[in-house]
């Protein structure tokens, strides 16, 4: 029914990324969800192990001389327990086989281990592995873009499911990724790092909980990532591995409207100095009390364009002060947020640099990328744009 050879190692690799994507549990409708589904081609010489949880998927196959197939078929084998005896197994080659009656044996040297199967059938249905429309894409671009909007990610708005998931927009060589919570926005733009045979002109949206999961995969190696849509998957291959996952089928919120903040403060400050000041008020912060993180812009006496925040917390512990220098101009602000929100935003920025405009202590803060070259950064074409919602200023 099955029976194949591969060394250890290298199936513990293609075992390991297809773990990621099987459910916690089967249902009486689907007994297959905890298990993988492992497919050996004995003509194609190919060893598929799948894991599907119905919203995302994860198929790796070994191939060429890395396996040996005697026999063809295919059976579900419970996943956890499968990983645990490849993992704990001793180098070496493994025989992995199933005969008529479901039984999977697992042999290495003296090492022997059966598992109970279920036939194949019993699997869920696989959504078609082909896209209508397909580009490639850097995967090194790709998963920095990924990394520095999913923390904005909602995950459980049930009044408005398309903020559970980052939307990507490609217009021709140019791809944005978007995320919102509803207290803050995540822009990220590329504008290289696209092929495809076709000008593209599309938008999809992708849970962040396969986010969460492809980030841990994907990897920043040489090779591009070939990402391919249907109407109601994203499919997404590299190396030796598909990843893919439903689509959130909602309309995304009109977020441009979020980004016509009026610069009444601008400030120039640099990014580590005021991530580190923002970690070291949150020390003394409360998460019961709901304590934020107030920033104070002050500009400076007698010095154009200079000025200092001060950065300060208090709670039922303590307080906290700390401030810098800062380049300055406009209207001096106090300003408070969510310790967390604003950390998270200033953690995805890699620019030494950066811009903050601001336009009250009641509208959104804007993150934008410093460019000494340019007098002001522009909104609709720079690199990267967060926005952060304040909290109500308590008294000091």
């Amino acid at each position: 029914m099955l029976n194949i050879i591969c060394e250890k190692k290298i199936l513990s690799e293609a075992v390991t990324p297809a773990l990621s994507a099987v459910a916690a549990k089967s249902t009486d409708k689907d007994k297959g969800l905890d298990g993988f589904l492992l497919t050996a081609d004995k003509d194609a010489g190919t060893l598929t192990i799948c894991g599907y949880d119905l919203e995302k998927g994860v198929k790796t196959t070994i191939s060429g001389e890395n396996v040996q197939v005697s026999e063809s078929g295919s059976i579900i084998v419970n996943a956890d327990k499968f990983s645990a005896v490849i993992k704990n197994l001793p180098d070496g080659n493994v025989l992995v086989s199933a005969n008529d009656k479901f039984i999977v044996n697992v042999t290495n040297g003296k090492s022997e281990f059966t598992l109970h199967g279920l036939e194949s059938k019993s699997y869920p249905k696989l959504p078609a592995l082909k896209g209508k429309k397909s580009l490639k894409l850097s995967r090194k671009i790709l998963k920095s873009m990924i990394a520095s909007t999913l923390f904005s990610v909602a995950y459980n708005n049930n009044s408005r499911p398309a903020l559970n998931g980052a939307l990507f927009a490609i217009k021709g060589n140019k791809l944005e990724v978007v995320g919102c919570d509803g207290y803050r926005v995540a822009i990220r733009r590329s504008f290289e790092g696209i092929t495809s045979s076709e000008e593209l002109d599309l938008s999809f949206i992708i849970p962040g909980k396969s986010l969460s999961e492809l980030l841990k995969l994907i990897g920043d190696g040489e090779t591009p990532a070939e990402i391919e849509l249907t109407n109601k998957h994203v499919i997404i291959s590299f190396d030796n591995i598909i990843f893919f996952s439903r689509l959130i089928e909602s309309e995304y919120l009109d977020y441009n409207r979020t980004l016509n903040v009026i610069a009444n403060t601008t400030v120039t400050a640099n990014t580590r100095n005021l991530a580190e000041s923002v970690e070291r008020a949150a020390v003394l912060t409360e998460d019961r009390q709901k304590t934020d993180i107030r920033l104070s812009f002050r500009n400076t006496e007698n010095k154009d364009e200079a000025g200092v925040v001060q950065i300060t917390s208090a709670s039922s512990i303590g307080k906290s002060y700390d401030e810098f220098d800062i380049a300055m101009s406009g209207d001096d602000l106090d300003i408070a947020f969510n310790k967390r929100y604003l950390s998270e935003a200033l953690k995805a920025v890699k620019d030494e640099n950066i811009l903050i405009n601001a336009e009250s202590s009641v509208k959104s803060m804007m993150i934008l990328p410093h460019d000494k070259d340019k007098e002001n950064a522009c909104v609709d074409t720079c690199r990267f744009v967060y926005l952060v919602l304040p909290v109500r200023l308590k008294s000091a």
